[in-house]
């Protein structure tokens, strides 16, 4: 009688090899079900400010002969939370509710002393360090 060809250690590697084989399947399903890549193509772009700041937003296109300060969009008030305070230095950042983007602030700037976690009004301008108020309306 001929001894089996099989034996225990080749039946071990067909048993791991089987065992990888499901946990890759099963690793895939659930990718395919837990997927969060279907960001739209708006989403994944980055625009570059011409002081090279990165933003979020496309630039605003002039027409000739027009000057930026004529075509600004920022006439209207953004609504936003002081969410960092320096009392040494009096400068602080206001998130914008709708963007979640914090904008710089100073006292000498705003004209007044704001609070940690207080709500306001304000009007902000890009500049070469980023983006700065220029305007603060405090909300009661």
């Amino acid at each position: 009688m001929s001894k089996s060809q099989i034996t225990f250690n080749k039946k071990e590697r067909e048993k791991k090899k089987l065992l990888k084989k499901q946990q890759k399947i099963e690793k895939k399903e659930f990718n395919k079900t837990n997927n969060d890549k279907g960001k739209s193509l708006e989403e994944l772009f980055a625009y570059v400010d011409e002081y090279g700041n990165i933003s979020d937003k496309p630039p605003v296109k002039l027409k000739e002969g027009e000057t930026p300060a004529s075509a600004s969009t920022q006439d209207d008030y953004s609504f936003g939370k002081v969410v960092h305070y320096n009392t040494e230095s009096n400068y602080g950042f206001i998130r914008d509710n709708e963007t979640q983007q914090s904008v710089y602030f100073n006292d000498r700037l705003v004209g007044q002393k704001l609070n940690l976690n207080q709500k306001v009004k304000f009007k902000f301008k890009s500049a070469k360090q980023g983006t700065q108020v220029t305007e603060v309306l405090i909300e009661y």
